[in-house]
Formats: C-alpha cells, structure tokens, sequence
C-alpha cells in the first residue's frame, strides 16, 4: 500500500488501527511519503515505512522502498491512495514486477473544479487506464471515471461504512440550544476547513442571512488551512455573535442530532460521509450538488440540494428551514 495518510505513523491513531484491521486477513506493507524516514510493525503482519526527505525525493524513494519490498516478500498487489503521486509510482511498480494494480479514488478529480490542474489530471488519466481495479467510494466518482471512458468492469464500488442504527438511536449527551441558549437555529458545519469545502462562502452567505434572521448561529466544527482566514472574515465583519468556529470534535454526533441544519457547501466531493450521517441522525441537510447529492442521498423533505456556488438557492433553502 502507497498511502499518504500520514496518521498511520501515529500507532495510535484510528487510522492505524484500520491498518491493524486490515493485516488480519492479508500481510500489509505500508509505504508513506514523509519528510522524516521511519520503519516500524504496527502488529506481526502490517509493516510501515516512511521515506523522508522532500517531495523529489519522497517519490524516487517510494520506488525504491517498493522495490526492495517487492523483491524480499510474496507481494501480489499494489494498492495506492489516489491516482496521482501514489498512483504514478504504483504503475511503475506494477510494469516492473508484473503485478496487480488497485487505484482508490476518494474524490471526484474530473469535475470543473480540479480543471486547471491539468498536470494532475493527466497523470490520473495515464494511470487509471493502466489500472488493473479501481475502487471508488460513490456512484458520483464511478459516473465520472465511466464518462472518462473507463470500463464498468474494473471499478469497484465500495462506499464507507455508516452504521445508521447507531445514529438513530444515539442518545445526545450535548444539546447545541444547552450549549448556545438564544438562538432561533443552529446551522452546523462539521469537517475540515479547506477551500474546498467552500466556508468562506458560506460566512460570506451568513452576513445575508442575520439581516433578515438575527437569532440564528452559524456554527463551525473543524480545523484546517483555511481557519486563520475565516477567524479573520468572522472578526472582521464582526460576526463573532452569529458565528461561531470550534475545535473539531471526536464525537460528531451530538452535534448532528442537536442542530436544526447540517449546511454543506463544499465544491467538490467523492462522496460527504457528514451529509449521510446527519441524514441518518433525521437532521435537515442543505449541500451543494456535489458526492452523495442525487446518487446517493435524494432530495426530499430533509435535504435540499443547490448547485455549487449558488448563493441565492442555498441562501432561500436556510431561510426556509
């Protein structure tokens, strides 16, 4: 496996303890690309490994490490995070070796959004069609590899994991309206804080809205590289007292079973596991059209659904909740 999940290298971590999961079944080496260069087992049948050094370096030891790995043990596949810098390196190891190719596509890279990264995208492509499977998380991402012209037969649909019972019947032990008393409604944005994930815009969207409804809260749950921006748009159009930005949480569902809306803005997705969640939770969902949106969760009562970007769609959806 070629990940760029760096969490693994945290023994720790959720993420690693996937991976221990995972060497249940199969032996698992682990490569990640990383400035610093370690090597450790997290159990007797999964093997991690970092490369060190800087990105040009990562990727000439990538090939490497996977050489020597593949020469010394029974390695039968490779499996790569995406279809890009991880993916690139797998291909060169599965024309090598001869050896079987998985590529997991977690986002939808060929919609508008990623266009201009054309370097990327042609790197994707080269790789996808040179794939033995690709595993992907939605029907949105498996609709647009198919419009890429990849066969039907070597994508496998395999969507995360939710399990809906535990939500519905999860018990709060955090009510938002205990926490923030005073507020009509609670709006909800749950996740990290990327520009993709489009807040900006929504805290733009946010000043329209406490004009016409002054008592209703925006509340932001996450961190990320857009945070010091949108602590600085909160302040500076001082909207510190209908906006509110938290520290992520490790236990999102008192925050999806208490607020009145989950809002979902982002630009693009491979699928929105928050969104599905706080579906499942009977929590009113506004997200753009985007992952899960129209494949796997439908409009209806509880979820409205507004093109990307469009500000007065998603701005008469709030109003209306």
């Amino acid at each position: 496996m070629i990940s760029l999940d760096r969490k693994i290298l945290d023994p720790n971590s959720d993420a690693a303890r996937r991976m221990v999961e995972y060497g249940r079944t199969d032996e698992l080496f682990i490569i990640i690309p990383n400035r610093e260069m370690e090597a450790f087992d997290l159990s007797s049948t999964v093997h991690v490994q970092s490369t060190g050094g800087n990105k040009l370096l990562q990727f000439c030891r990538l090939r490497k490490i996977g050489n020597k790995l593949i020469k010394n043990n029974n390695i039968q596949e490779i499996t790569t995070q995406d279809p890009f810098f991880t993916g690139l390196v797998g291909w060169c190891l599965k024309k090598k070796f001869n050896l079987k190719l998985e590529v997991q596509m977690h986002g939808d890279f060929f919609n508008s959004y990623y266009q201009k990264q054309w370097i990327k995208l042609k790197i994707a492509k080269f790789v996808l069609k040179r794939a033995d499977v690709i595993r992907v998380v939605g029907e949105r991402v498996k609709h647009s590899l198919l419009d890429l012209g990849i066969r039907e037969s070597k994508i496998i649909l395999k969507s995360v994991p939710i399990d809906v019972e535990f939500i519905k019947n999860y018990q709060p032990k955090i009510d938002l309206h205990q926490k923030y008393p005073g507020y009509e409604k609670i709006f909800l944005v749950l996740g990290r804080l990327e520009q993709v994930k489009n807040i900006k815009w929504l805290v733009e969207l946010f000043k329209e809205i406490i004009k016409q409804r002054n008592n209703y809260l925006l509340l932001i749950v996450g961190g990320g590289a857009e945070e010091p921006n949108i602590k600085y748009q909160i302040s500076n159009n001082k909207l510190k007292k209908n906006v509110i930005l938290e520290n992520w949480t490790d236990n999102p569902f008192d925050y999806l079973k208490t607020a009145d809306c989950l809002l979902f803005p982002s630009l693009n997705e491979g699928y929105g596991l928050v969104a599905m969640e706080a579906f499942a939770a009977g929590t009113p969902v506004i997200m753009t059209d985007v992952g899960v949106a129209n494949y796997e969760l439908k409009p209806g009562p509880k979820v409205i659904i507004a093109p990307a970007g469009d500000k007065k769609e998603f701005l008469k959806a709030i109003l209306e909740i």
